[in-house]
């Protein structure tokens, strides 16, 4: 946000701020008069801080901007959490900078076992003594640090504006922010949309959920579509390990500037030489440039990225293990499986929550699998390690000064091997699976994939093997293990950018031209993004439109199952497409055909997207039966569902496994969708005309409402069932109810 200048326009910027303040008195309950009299003919520095920050709400320039930093503030739980957490940050940086330079240049290390006082271990003006390189080091850490401190300045008169943001238009203080919705801040930013011209149901800015969900990831949509369809070439073009894929957080900073930065102006929005077919050479070889020029810049710093890391994770995670030595064994998500879990338009708390949910059960999975070599060794070193650690126990119990005085070996205390026995007994003990585990890899790994919602076409029918076991350990594997992939990223990702990337730029170019779309009142996004069924619809998971070019589909139904996880994370919202109205109209048709009659035999998916003509039958087994006459849930669902990844089988694939299936689920409700398996058949009683969509002519069946129907306002175009559809309660129920119905039939063949 920017203010308009004082002079010569203040007398124009008061008028506006006083306009806006009339308009806005009635939404805060002011009295009008009050707050016109409050601004007219003032000043800045006499306006009301009320009155400053609705004249800034109404002359935001950079609605992107404006959206993030909302969002920004709002993960940061309020104003007072960020400049705490920021300036703590700044003291742990400037702690590791001097307690590192100290522990390197200023103690003598070769005087310690002839001393006993650090005093004279210490060497005398010893940062005068610094080599040139320490030197060098300390310096670049200095200017790093000075850096984030100006940064931490200048964002404190931004974070205040926000500060006054939350509390004086959106009514949400920061006592209140760290427990609110996200939801709850969209319904409050659309409660005051009148009192901004840019924002107001008149003007052509678009702004419900989807458009602020659309602005804050416009950049973060492209990515996850990158990984989606699998365009960035991050393997290592080295002859021992080629065919192996490395992505570390390095590496995503790294690809972040070289191919955000290039393809969005200062702004955030999409340059549009990227949509000219013509630019596409001059295109491809500036983005190669960048690839290399980084590769270059890259392996300069590798000894100051090396060094960070290293005492980044010394200082991080020492005391860590030290407390909890099982902690070492933890495991976590890569950086890798969490651009392949994400989907589009999912914002990253709601990201977090999703995929955090699975950790717990994830762990559960890996522990089914027999590990009886390790657990013989594991329960031998336990007895042996255990055993010593209470000898010396008991040792210290009979003479509490034998802990640091008496000596096992040559200098080697009761303290040191109690330290190191008791963490061996911790580690190995974690190692021995417990001997009551029932063993059922299947079910586990179906709950895990309910939340991280990705099932690949390989896995199908193999989940209890070593080999989906060993996939899996990929994704979410040791954190040690992880921080070493980070040492290793710092010599290999110079020789990604330099080699494998530059590689598939012609790709990226294309991917960008091929895949953005413009919306009126948001600019260019990612077409996945705007969920655009016309254009990328799949009918092996539902959508009402056919796409012959696999190009344009997303892998694994990735943009289907974005759709109804932001529909069940903001139930409030509808969409303006038809086609996307059609897929939850085809949805609830489908469900009361289920319901109705739970026992009727049902068509083929496939064919049905073709046609809703009357395809082969098979009957539904017992358990599903069951499964599709209970009752719809309306708040969690524990059925699972599979995704297999379909769209990535050929077709002779199809009909030797059976279709594909994939799983889905939210704590709003389950959007359950099986591909290739769907009915979605019209109520019996009586044929009419069906329409290009598979519809009755005339009309759109759905339960959600009839504002799902209405095309899109054009520019300058007064939605005037806007107040109404806002005030209507949403039949929700509907799509929950369906959604969780919908279970794949392959998974369960006909008895």
């Amino acid at each position: 946000m920017e203010e308009q200048a004082e002079s010569p326009g203040l007398a124009t910027g008061t008028r506006a701020a006083a306009a806006v303040s009339n308009v806005a008195a009635k939404l805060l309950g002011r009295d009008s008069t009050t707050a016109t009299a409050t601004t007219t003919g003032s000043t800045r520095a006499h306006v009301s801080t009320v009155d400053r920050t609705l004249w800034r709400w109404a002359n935001v320039e950079n609605m992107d901007d404006f959206f993030q930093r909302v969002y920004i503030y709002y993960q940061g739980k309020g104003l007072y959490a960020i400049l705490l957490s920021r300036m703590l940050n700044l003291v742990i940086l400037a702690f590791v900078i001097v307690f590192s330079t100290f522990l390197i240049g200023c103690v003598d290390y070769a005087a310690i076992p002839t001393h006993h006082a650090l005093s004279e271990v210490m060497l005398p003006h010893c940062y005068a003594r610094l080599s040139p390189s320490t030197v060098l080091f300390l310096l670049m850490f200095i200017i790093w640090w000075a850096w984030q401190l100006i940064r931490f300045i200048r964002d404190i008169p931004a974070l205040h504006e926000m500060y006054n943001f939350y509390n004086y238009l959106l009514k949400i203080p920061d006592s209140d922010i760290q427990t609110v919705s996200w939801q709850q801040v969209i319904a409050q930013i659309m409660a005051i949309r009148e009192s901004n011209p840019n924002t107001s149901r008149t003007s052509p800015l678009h702004l419900d959920a989807h458009a602020i969900a659309s602005r804050i990831m416009r950049k973060e949509n492209y990515l996850i579509a990158l990984f989606n369809k699998d365009i960035l070439d991050i393997t290592i073009p080295l002859p021992w390990l080629r065919g192996k894929y490395m992505f570390t957080r390095d590496l995503e900073w790294n690809l972040s500037f070289c191919v955000l930065s290039y393809v969005f102006d200062h702004r955030g929005q999409l340059r549009k030489r990227f949509l000219r077919a013509k630019n596409r050479e001059l295109l491809i070889m500036g983005l190669r440039r960048r690839f290399i020029f980084m590769a270059l810049l890259n392996l300069i710093f590798a000894p100051f990225i090396l060094v960070y890391l290293l005492v980044y994770f010394f200082f991080g995670y020492f005391e860590a293990f030290r407390t909890n030595p099982s902690e070492i064994g933890s495991r976590g998500y890569s950086p890798f499986a969490k651009w392949k879990f994400r989907e589009f338009n999912e914002l990253p708390h709601e990201f977090r929550a999703r995929v955090s949910a699975s950790v717990p059960i994830a762990n559960q999975y890996l522990d089914q699998f027999p590990k009886e070599k390790t657990a013989l060794v594991a329960r031998f070193v336990a007895f042996i390690t255990g055993s010593i650690a209470a000898v010396l126990l008991l040792l210290t119990l009979y003479d509490s000064e034998a802990l640091v005085n008496f000596d096992i070996t040559p200098g080697k205390t009761v303290f040191f091997y109690m330290s190191l026995f008791g963490g061996a007994f911790e580690v190995s003990r974690r190692m021995i699976p417990d001997e009551h585990l029932v063993f059922q890899p299947e079910v586990l790994l179906r709950q895990v994939v309910d939340h991280t919602h990705y099932f690949p076409a390989q896995w199908r029918g193999q989940l209890h093997t070593d080999g989906v076991r060993a996939q899996f350990c990929v994704l979410f594997d040791y954190k040690v293990s992880l921080f070493l992939q980070e040492l290793a990223a710092v010599v290999l990702t110079p020789i990604v950018l330099g080699v494998s990337l530059p590689q598939c730029a012609d790709q990226i170019v294309d991917f960008f031209r091929a895949f953005s779309i413009h919306v009126d009142g948001v600019g260019h996004v990612c077409s996945f993004a705007q969920f655009d069924f016309a254009r990328h619809g799949n009918v092996q998971y539902g959508a009402p439109v056919k796409v012959d070019n696999d190009y344009y589909l997303s892998k694994g139904g990735k943009m289907e199952k974005s759709f109804l996880n932001f529909k069940a994370n903001h139930p409030e919202w509808e969409p303006t497409d038809m086609t996307g109205s059609m897929y939850l109209s085809k949805m609830n048709a489908f469900q009361h055909a289920k319901q109705s009659s739970p026992h009727q035999m049902v068509p083929d998916g496939d064919d049905m997207a073709e046609s809703m003509s009357s395809t082969p039958r098979r009957r539904l087994s017992m358990q599903q039966k069951d499964r599709m006459s209970s009752p719809p849930l309306t708040s969690s669902f524990s059925t699972p569902l599979q995704d297999t990844g379909a769209n990535d089988m050929d077709d002779d694939d199809e009909k030797h496994h059976g279709s594909p299936e994939f799983a889905f689920q939210r704590s709003h409700f389950v959007p359950t969708i099986a591909p290739s398996s769907l009915e979605f058949s019209e109520p019996p009683p009586s044929r009419t005309m069906l329409n290009q969509y598979g519809v009755p002519e005339g009309r759109i069946p759905s339960n959600l409402g009839d504002s799902f129907a209405r095309a899109r306002p054009t520019l300058g175009q007064v939605d005037e069932e806007d107040d109404d559809t806002a005030n209507a309660s949403p039949r929700v129920p509907g799509v929950i109810g369906l959604l969780n119905q919908v279970y794949d039939l392959n998974n369960n063949p006909a008895v």
